[in-house]
């Protein structure tokens, strides 16, 4: 099974290192702010801006999830 969504508190691994996600922004044409969401679908990550617990923030093709699987809740 694969993950369904990514929401806030799923962890990822950035170039900054691993971090929880305090901050989730669905955006348009690669831009940084966006409207707030809880969770978003796998799929959409990369229409997405993350903020993270260790101060920075990453577009969505910079992210990479690393936590357990979680499908649909």
């Amino acid at each position: 099974m694969s993950r369904t969504y990514i929401k806030i508190g799923t962890k990822v691994d950035t170039k900054w290192g691993e971090a929880k996600i305090t901050g989730i922004e669905l955006c348009k044409n690669g831009e940084k702010y966006g409207i707030g969401m809880d969770k978003i679908f796998v799929e959409d990550k990369d229409r997405c801006t993350f903020d993270m617990d260790n101060g920075h923030w990453s577009y969505g093709y910079q992210v990479e999830v690393t936590d357990n699987l979680e499908v649909a809740s």
